[in-house]
């Protein structure tokens, strides 16, 4: 009997909601000073999130998108911590559950909020004719766009009508906001039309509640800019015509921007936190909840109640190490530390170009220097948060004691637990699960169908246990469904990684609810499994189908003439080899698993109504080496179209720079099929022929008369990446590939 030590085992959770500044300075600090024992986690519906001070930098011009953005997966992935893409919809205080939106609860231990805020248009007209500043993440998209849309309408307008464009708000968001797109808009060549600005405000001096003198110099700016300043014109309707303030004055406007105060998100106020009138959740002076001590909060979304401060960036940057260190101190039961938040503070102003405002207390400064000012501190933060070592310390946690597990049992998950998932997974809406009271489940087989059987096993390539599930259960599926089968039945084998009984549970719901929600979409009925303790995660599927032989399309059958079609695109391999190391764009990962979860059953069908003489499902051994098994045994030549592959986003970039799957230099001796192997290897493209894929396309060849309509009809059903990549060609030689 073998006995195994099982490292550092979790015992409690620790979730981050929202990945506002603050989170986003605990998760940096924990890749230095992890916790043994806490597993981390970051709920966030954005995977790259903005920071506030250059989003006027961004929208003027002078940074690209990625520069003023936090890469919250990659950070995430640097701290050791899990990364999970999702919106909160509410909160459960007391059996501490977190609701998601589409996705089963998550369990917390300890749980920190920093959300941020949502636009408050409570004002008539204001939510359908206004485009809100709030929340940032979202803004720069409806910015884009509408920047298109002046295009359009710059390219309509006669003569010198003008385009009037209003800012409603007068804080210092507003104020940098109208001068960076005035500045913005002036220099696009593609805006034609003559364009006016407006500034509204319900009080009087910008930005409101700043110093007289800076407020005198910012009217200079904008009065050289020629943006017209309302004051005491507070918007009470928001139409197609433009805005009506509280006087019946209206202001004819064909775009307004609404940057007024914000609100809060209404889950916190519902779940029973106690929050100010306004819904900000209160907090104490350490920054926990005033009402559940388990809860923090921090940022926009939290009310200091003993010392009331307004919304500003500045306050949770310097929120972000003391919040790090209470939320340690708080699981090690230790005296908590008083936040103190600054008296004085610096407020640094763009103006739209390379000039700037600075104020702090008595003192007020502006000029070009200013701007460059701003831009070294606001790049600096950024590269703290983005361009991180090649390490992640949290990988170095130490063990916690625990006992010495056994192997002696098979390292069996205990009964209890697996009795409590399976209660609360049969609870779950819309599943298909049944297991049974038998050793062995009993699969009845439709009469007149053959049954087919596959089975497929990964250790985890996220740490998103819901997402995991779904993408391996739909990896599994996939060879059913490249020979066109219907799925029956499916048996679980699910390694958990050593923790406590309740964190075991936890992961082992999430693992199997995720699975369910991709099987019961196709009718396959999970009826049992095994599941075991071990060094890491992994999971796995033994999956039946059935089909008839009039349905069932064979690997094996490329005629000479066929097209060969590719319903998705290649590359997680690299793309995980490469984010394993920190070096891969969240945003990257994010695209590669939305392609993941696109099941190829609906694929199949239509390759199947359109003829496919022969198809495959791309995994391990890459595009070439399933390729290679399609041709065994003789059969035509192909010849593949490099330039007409469908590659996800990063691909070629990572396999350029050397991040090759461990399993890609097995792949390269499928290369010994191609006749022209020196040319070919010279393209970009080329590695990507062998890298392994994890819930890959279908590879399927089909009459060439049929391809076209078969390509449209995959596009149609959303399979957009689907290409035409090659066609096979009589030979006389064995089979071989041409690379063209």
């Amino acid at each position: 009997m073998q006995a195994s030590n099982p490292g550092s085992a979790i015992h409690t959770d620790l979730i981050l909601i929202g990945g506002g500044h603050s989170h986003a300075l605990v998760l940096r600090r924990w890749a230095m000073r992890p916790l043994p024992g806490v597993r981390l986690t970051l709920v966030s519906p954005q995977v790259q999130t903005p920071y506030s001070g250059m989003l006027p930098g961004l929208v003027a011009g002078h940074y690209r998108f990625d520069e003023t953005h936090i890469d919250l997966a990659r950070l995430c992935q640097f701290a050791g911590a899990r990364f999970i893409q999702s919106s909160v919809t509410g909160l459960d205080l007391e059996r501490r559950l977190i609701a998601l939106d589409g996705r089963p609860e998550l369990e917390a231990d300890v749980l920190s909020i920093n959300c941020g805020i949502t636009p408050e248009l409570s004002v008539p007209g204001a939510q359908q004719y206004s485009t809100p500043v709030k929340p940032v993440a979202s803004f720069y998209a409806r910015w884009q766009s509408l920047r298109q849309r002046l295009r359009q309408r710059a390219a309509q307008a006669h003569g010198d009508t003008p385009l009037a464009i209003g800012i409603a708000g007068g804080g210092a968001a507003g104020v940098e906001l109208i001068q960076a797109m005035r500045y913005a808009l002036s220099r696009d060549p593609q805006v034609k039309a003559a364009l006016q600005f407006h500034l509204l405000q319900k009080g009087a001096g910008l930005p409101e509640g700043y110093p007289r003198a800076l407020q005198r110099q910012l009217a200079k700016r904008l009065a050289d800019q020629q943006i017209r300043v309302h004051e005491h014109f507070e918007v009470s309707q928001v139409d197609a015509g433009g805005v009506v303030d509280q006087h019946g004055r209206r202001l004819p406007l064909q775009e307004v921007f609404w940057c007024t105060a914000a609100a809060a998100p209404d889950w916190p106020q519902r779940a029973g936190l106690k929050t100010d009138a306004g819904g900000f959740i209160e907090v104490n002076p350490q920054l926990q909840s005033s009402s559940h001590e388990w809860v923090f909060a921090s940022g926009d979304i939290a009310h200091l109640a003993h010392d009331p401060r307004p919304k500003a960036g500045v306050f949770a940057v310097r929120q972000g190490p003391l919040l790090a260190q209470n939320l340690a101190r708080f699981i090690r039961r230790r005296p908590l530390r008083r936040y103190r938040p600054q008296r004085r503070f610096l407020s640094l102003i763009a103006c739209g170009g390379h000039y700037a405002l600075a104020s702090r207390g008595p003192l007020n400064l502006g000029g070009g220097w200013v701007w460059h000012w701003k831009d070294r501190i606001d790049r600096r933060f950024i590269r703290h948060l983005n361009q991180l070592p090649p390490m992640a310390a949290a990988a170095a946690a130490k063990p916690t004691a625990q006992p010495m597990r056994c192997n002696g049992c098979g390292a069996k998950v205990g009964a209890d637990i697996l009795a409590r998932v399976l209660r609360r997974l049969q609870q779950q809406p819309g599943v298909d699960f049944t297991p049974g009271s038998d050793d062995a489940a009993a699969v009845a087989v439709p009469a007149g169908t053959q049954l087919l059987q596959s089975v497929d096993f990964f250790r985890a390539l996220i740490d998103d246990p819901y997402r995991l599930g779904r993408i391996a259960a739909l990896h599994a599926l996939n060879d059913l469904f490249a020979m066109h089968a219907s799925p029956l039945s499916a048996q679980a084998l699910v390694i958990l990684p050593y923790s406590s009984e309740a964190i075991m549970e936890r992961e082992l719901y999430q693992l199997l609810a995720g699975a369910l929600s991709a099987l019961s979409a196709h009718g396959c009925s999970l009826i049992g499994g095994h599941s075991a303790e071990g060094a890491e995660l992994g999971l796995g599927f033994c999956v039946n189908g059935a089909a008839t032989g009039d349905t069932l399309i064979r690997k094996r059958g490329i005629h000479a003439g066929d097209k060969l079609i590719l319903t998705k695109p290649l590359g997680t391999g690299v793309l995980f080899a490469a984010f394993m190391r920190g070096a891969a764009a969240g945003s990257w990962i994010a695209a590669a698993l939305e392609h993941m979860e696109q099941s190829n059953a609906a694929a199949a069908d239509i390759l199947q109504r359109h003829g496919a003489s022969a198809c495959t499902d791309i995994t391990g051994f890459g595009l070439l080496g399933h390729l290679r098994e399609m041709l065994a045994g003789g059969g035509p030549a192909v010849g593949l179209e490099l330039d007409q592959l469908p590659l996800l986003q990063g691909a070629v970039e990572c396999a350029s720079r050397g991040y090759l799957s461990s399993l890609h230099p097995h792949n390269e001796a499928a290369g010994r099929l191609i006749q022209n192997r020196e040319t070919g290897c010279r393209h970009a493209r080329y590695p990507l022929l062998f890298d392994p894929q994890t819930a890959g396309g279908l590879l399927a060849s089909l009459p060439p008369a049929q391809a076209a309509d078969c390509l449209a009809t995959l596009h149609n059903a959303g399979y957009k990446d689907a290409r035409i990549i090659g066609e096979a060609q009589a030979a006389d030689l064995p089979p071989f590939v041409l690379l063209r």
